[in-house]
């Protein structure tokens, strides 16, 4: 029987574990960051907090059934079973929510089904044989109303009592995004006699700001302090909130925001996109194009889906994070984003490789269609300026962002141990003959020591392309002037992200190559 820490009875314990004690990279744990809006009618909430939260049902209870907190957080642990997450909620701004209408037309001829999807959540509301209008629209209202993670509200129209009047729950542009559509599963169609004319979702107004949120995590040297790794927010493509996303984080490729040399804690993020056709893929080249120094967030796109696109982004985040919870290299090319209904195929412009490609070489990330589900692809950043080659631009992959977190997660851990607290620096630690302060005394050597130790324990996690014949000779160790320090210099080359195997069959019919 073990002695843990609440044992009364005396005993004297023995036992031993091999254990070691050198310089070895661990993977830096995922923690993801959902940042949105609640029911403003709970008064419980300190407003950018963070708060950790456990299920979608916790999020719902705390933060308001299909309110937008609750939808990222529901979508997000679709795709992660690793790491926390976390929430840091916002009050809703003076705005407008998004309206929106369903008008029916009948009777029903034959009794069956309306098949409903709110933001691509089905909604089902059973007709009988002679149904009229007004009925269908009734039976539908109380179908969304018994559904409480829905993101919208419904009721009768007072006046045009065959209209559905749908109003969101959350206040701002995402309830413009709520798609409001019908029979998208197998078979399914209107009952005969039944029909319904749409007016999308619109007029939604007032975005929080990102700045603040972002500022609740610290600033200067405490810059997220608690140090999330990947971002989620409800606020869609906003130009504001991605430069403060953006600006905090560290635009461009120095050493500012999170990936100075004083905090060295990025995080990156994602946004969703639905918009169908070819000019869904036109706009996204044009925001990227705006964005090519934004090495934080990127885009990632199902073109005609009627899922939600903060909720696409939030959901593959997670299969993102699940999967660099534990390896930090891996892609997530071939992921399925579980649970999202693909465009019709004639919305696809994904379905072509040419454009697949447009977009991949102009930082946005596609996603294709295989047996009805949606898989992910390349998922990017925006990063890509014109003084970097696209051969060398490391910033542009999310995969690469993760190996880049955590080798500043294992180099700034390595450096903090107790190993290198109070030390001196010295010439040559074994001529320091006291055998005390010689455990206390490090050299030029002793850092590149540990480097070594570190960039083979990368190499060991497949983090980066080989170290014996480039990055072990090239490290770079000088002493601080004053000898106040170490200033060191390692470079490496990233391990690559596979995503082409391109295999050629040659054949021939002649037997006479055998004889």
């Amino acid at each position: 029987m073990p002695l843990v820490s609440s044992s009364r009875a005396a005993a004297v314990g023995a036992s031993a574990i091999n254990k070691p004690f050198g310089t070895v990279a661990t993977v830096l744990p995922r923690k993801t960051l959902i940042i949105g809006t609640y029911d403003p009618s709970i008064t419980t909430i300190t407003d950018e907090v963070p708060a950790l939260v456990t299920s979608p049902e916790e999020a719902a209870a705390t933060y308001g059934a299909g309110f937008m907190i609750h939808r990222l957080v529901k979508q997000n642990m679709l795709g992660s079973n690793n790491g926390e997450t976390w929430v840091q909620p916002q009050s809703e701004v003076a705005g407008n929510q998004a309206t929106g209408t369903i008008t029916f037309s009948g009777p029903a001829t034959a009794a069956g089904t309306v098949y409903c999807y709110i933001a691509g959540i089905k909604v089902e509301a059973s007709v009988a044989n002679a149904d009229t209008s007004d009925d269908v629209a009734t039976a539908l209202v109380a179908a969304i109303t018994a559904d409480t993670d829905l993101p919208v509200t419904a009721a009768v129209n007072g006046v045009t009592t065959d209209q559905v009047d749908i109003t969101a729950k959350s206040t701002g542009p995402w309830g413009d995004k709520i798609s409001l559509t019908f029979n998208w599963g197998f078979q399914e169609a209107f009952p005969a006699g039944i029909s319904a004319v749409v007016v999308a979702m619109t007029g939604g107004t007032g975005t929080p700001s990102m700045s603040d949120a972002l500022d609740g995590l610290g600033t200067g040297d405490d810059a997220n302090e608690d140090h999330y790794t990947d971002i989620v927010h409800g606020y869609l493509q906003d130009s504001t909130t991605l430069d403060a996303l953006s600006t905090y984080n560290g635009d461009g490729n120095t050493a500012v925001g999170l990936y100075s040399k004083t905090v060295a804690r990025p995080f990156r993020s994602l946004v969703g996109d639905v918009v169908a056709g070819s000019g869904g893929l036109s706009a996204l080249v044009s925001l990227a194009d705006g964005r090519k120094t934004d090495r934080t967030s990127g885009v990632i796109a199902v073109p005609g889906s009627p899922n939600h696109p903060a909720e696409v982004a939030s959901l593959a985040m997670g299969v993102m994070a699940r999967l660099n919870n534990n390896r930090a290299e891996e892609s997530p090319i071939w992921q399925i984003l579980s649970g999202l209904i693909p465009g019709a195929v004639a919305d696809r412009w994904t379905s072509n490789y040419t454009s697949r490609d447009t977009a991949v070489q102009g930082g946005i990330s596609p996603t294709i269609i295989e047996g009805g589900a949606v898989l992910m692809q390349n998922t990017l950043t925006f990063f890509r300026p014109d003084s970097i080659p696209p051969s060398s631009n490391g910033y542009a992959s999310q995969r690469n962002v993760s190996i880049i977190q955590n080798m500043l997660y294992n180099l700034k851990n390595n450096f903090r141990s107790t190993k290198w607290e109070g030390v001196s620096i010295v010439e040559d630690v074994a001529k320091v003959a006291n055998i005390v302060d010689r455990q206390k005394a490090r050299s030029i050597e002793s850092v590149k020591d540990d480097l070594v130790a570190l960039v083979n324990s990368f190499r060991d996690n497949a983090w980066v392309y080989e170290v014996d014949d480039y990055t072990i000779p090239n490290i770079s160790v000088q002493i601080r002037t004053g000898t106040t320090g170490f200033d060191s210099i390692v470079p490496v080359i990233l391990s690559g992200e596979c995503g082409i195997i391109d295999t050629q069959i040659e054949f021939d019919t002649a037997i006479t190559v055998l004889l």
